[in-house]
């Protein structure tokens, strides 16, 4: 277990560092906002891919019984989470995390008409649409921990964005978006995207979703969500 929580600090400090003002523009002087995007992309991967072997590998510790209703929580949200980071991946993003460095156009904002942090959002939903149904010590550590990451990570993120743009801007253009996801289209506030990588990404999220509760879930994982049922 402590090979899992040595990789899961390995991992929180590879997204802390880089998110730093100072650090990012270091890095991006160096290796350029491409190249930063792509190294900060491929490292990220690794890294949540033997985040996930150590966990799958750890000893199980129980903490509390994982009822119907822990599963029910996972199966409902986690398409949602999925849509969300399906929409966002490629989608530029002057708000918060974005793995592209095509200029955002507030006319087109796509993603961020939903949520000024899609891609936060799907990791939070994530962590804890899955905590309910894994009761231990490394689902609590591993779903908990990330979970509130993204959360926290948004208002951090938020906060330094806002203070770079400039208040005047900031309020020009956050008008057609919201922090909370789908508060601004509900409100009338943002017309619902209709872009073409927003809806193919949306599709593919969803997509993605369905073919892990096919099959790929268990696959992947060694778990069934459907197992339940």
């Amino acid at each position: 277990m402590a090979r899992f929580f040595a990789v899961l600090a390995v991992f929180l400090i590879a997204h802390v560092i880089p998110a730093m003002p100072a650090s990012r523009r270091r890095l991006q002087a160096r290796l350029g906002e491409g190249g930063f995007i792509a190294a900060y992309s491929v490292l990220s991967t690794l890294l949540f891919a033997w985040l996930i072997r150590e966990a799958l590998l750890a000893p199980y510790v129980p903490l509390w019984f994982a009822g119907y209703w822990g599963y029910w929580v996972a199966l409902i949200f986690m398409p949602l989470a999925a849509l969300l980071f399906g929409a966002a991946v490629l989608a530029p993003n002057p708000f918060s995390i974005s793995f592209v460095t095509r200029a955002y156009d507030p006319r087109v904002p796509g993603a961020v008409a939903i949520s000024r942090h899609p891609l936060l959002w799907g990791l939070g939903l994530w962590g804890l649409a899955h905590l309910p149904a894994n009761g231990h010590v490394v689902g609590l550590a591993l779903f908990g921990t990330l979970g509130v990451f993204a959360l926290i990570g948004m208002a951090l993120v938020e906060g330094r964005r806002r203070a770079v743009l400039g208040e005047e801007q900031w309020v020009a253009l956050t008008a057609g978006t919201s922090f909370l996801p789908f508060v601004a289209l509900l409100t009338g506030r943002a017309l619902w995207p209709r872009d073409p990588v927003t809806l193919l990404g949306g599709v593919v999220g969803l997509l993605a979703a369905v073919l892990l509760l096919a099959g790929g879930h268990l696959w992947l994982f060694q778990r069934d969500p459907l197992a339940f049922l």
